[in-house]
């Protein structure tokens, strides 16, 4: 089974949700943090990856 502890599941909150959730990733000492997304949210996911 793979790896699905630093992996944040973009949807429809505000794109500011998802930044915090991956800061808070990066700080409990993760190194890479995956983003996913479906449809209309892989835009709020590239936004998400553009501000951190």
């Amino acid at each position: 089974m793979a790896q699905e502890e630093n992996v944040v599941y973009i949807g429809g909150k505000p794109v500011m949700n998802y930044v915090l959730a991956v800061i808070t990733q990066f700080n409990e000492g993760g190194d890479r943090v995956v983003l996913k997304a479906r449809g209309r949210a892989i835009s709020r996911a590239v936004d998400v990856a553009e501000i951190v």
